[in-house]
């Protein structure tokens, strides 16, 4: 069955069992959350529809196979439009290419709750980020929800990344004006306790407020000089175009660690035992 006119790709993540399990909201998505080479299903014929209309796809025919061709053709869509050139159409490529309005329709298969409900857990879980969540719950491209655990707001994030801890990016512009509103209109490296929703749980976790590292109005991994946060020349860690901000924000789990030293940071630490419920 296909769906008309998609609202949109990925929205957000909402919490629907106290248990801490989470479904997508607003809008559908595609059955899998990543298409890549050796991928054979229906909704690669809308990936494809969709590269087509970006004049991107010469093939023909449209299939139901992930080969070569439509590997090319996605990453020939990444570079045009900003994105990290793997060929891989994941969440935030997928975005991207509703963002744009290259997808017209696409296959009704994920049942879907409204928006409106919020998370109905008042703590996350304290889950390790090396053994627990890194790679197992959460991966490179992923799309997540944040909840401010004080306010309560939330915001849509994109994970660009990350060894020591997540880097992440807001998905649009009013997700940007969201975190910006938490600190109080200004960017700021202090830390914050935030719930970090996925499709199975709701994470403790925390997060500073100033993005650093890249420029948006340049490509996303190019050797660039005068990054933001005063980062200098370096690689380019901006993923995300067209969200209003330059770089990424640094979101940190039970033990991880910073990228600069390696060590635990104590205020990150103490801000997600505050999600969890460990101390006030």
């Amino acid at each position: 069955m296909i769906k008309k006119r998609i609202m949109s790709i990925i929205i957000g993540m909402v919490l629907v069992l106290a248990s801490g399990t989470a479904a997508f909201a607003d809008g559908q998505l595609l059955s899998k959350s990543i298409y890549k080479t050796g991928t054979r299903d229906e909704d690669v014929q809308v990936i494809q529809k969709a590269l087509k209309k970006d004049g991107l796809f010469t093939y023909p025919k449209l299939t139901n196979y992930y080969g070569s061709i439509t590997e090319n053709a996605v990453k020939s869509f990444q570079k045009k439009h900003g994105l990290f050139a793997d060929g891989v159409a994941g969440p935030v490529t997928i975005q991207k290419m509703e963002g744009l309005g290259l997808l017209e329709s696409m296959p009704v298969s994920v049942p879907l709750v409204n928006r409106s409900k919020s998370i109905s857990s008042r703590y996350g879980q304290a889950l390790d980020w090396w053994s627990e969540v890194k790679g197992k719950i959460i991966n490179r491209d992923d799309v997540l929800l944040i909840k401010d655990f004080q306010t309560g707001k939330s915001f849509q994030i994109a994970v660009e990344g990350g060894t020591n801890h997540a880097d992440v990016e807001p998905l649009t512009e009013k997700d940007a004006e969201t975190i910006k509103s938490l600190w109080g209109g200004n960017y700021s490296w202090e830390r914050r306790a935030v719930l970090v929703v996925t499709k199975t749980n709701v994470i403790a976790a925390s997060m500073n407020g100033m993005p650093h590292a890249g420029l948006d109005n340049q490509p996303y991994k190019a050797v660039v000089n005068s990054r933001s946060a005063g980062y200098g020349r370096g690689i380019n860690y901006d993923m995300v175009k067209g969200n209003g901000v330059d770089g990424h924000f640094c979101l940190h789990f039970k033990n991880s660690t910073l990228h600069k030293n390696g060590k635990v940071d104590y205020k990150h630490q103490q801000a997600i035992k505050r999600a969890s419920g460990q101390i006030k």
